[in-house]
């Protein structure tokens, strides 16, 4: 749902959407693979990806924290300007940028290059019976 929000904007605003791409994180080299990332155009296309714009954890059942902890690090240690963590489980929110990491006031997360989006009602959608 995350991943079709953002898509539906990648036309007007100018990025491209990703998931599950690998992305290099450091020199050694050493790569992450979050579930889904955003780079601005134009992108050099290449298999691997070096530093989007956005990077987005979704927390599965079995994550651990300090995992978690280590994903944000690598991110913002690779020049990511933005890492967003949601947990559909708990319907929360966590931000991270250069700032630090933080649970935002509201659900709504934004960046310059994707905006705002509203993790309320994608959290409500979670609640709908399937048809």
């Amino acid at each position: 749902m995350i991943a079709l929000a953002l898509g539906l904007r990648e036309r007007e605003r100018r990025f491209r959407v990703f998931t599950e791409l690998r992305v290099r994180v450091n020199e050694e080299p050493r790569y992450r693979i979050p579930d889904i990332c955003v780079k601005a155009l134009p992108h050099q296309v290449t298999p691997i990806l070096t530093q989007p714009d956005l990077a987005i954890e979704i927390v599965s059942p079995d994550d651990e924290v300090p995992e978690m902890l280590a994903k944000i690090g690598d991110y913002l240690a690779a020049g990511i300007p933005h890492v967003w963590v949601v947990d559909p489980y708990k319907r929360t929110l966590v931000e991270a940028d250069q700032a630090g990491i933080r649970r935002p006031a509201s659900r709504l997360l934004a960046t310059p290059l994707v905006g705002e989006i509203d993790f309320a009602l994608l959290f409500q959608q979670l609640d709908e019976p399937a048809e």
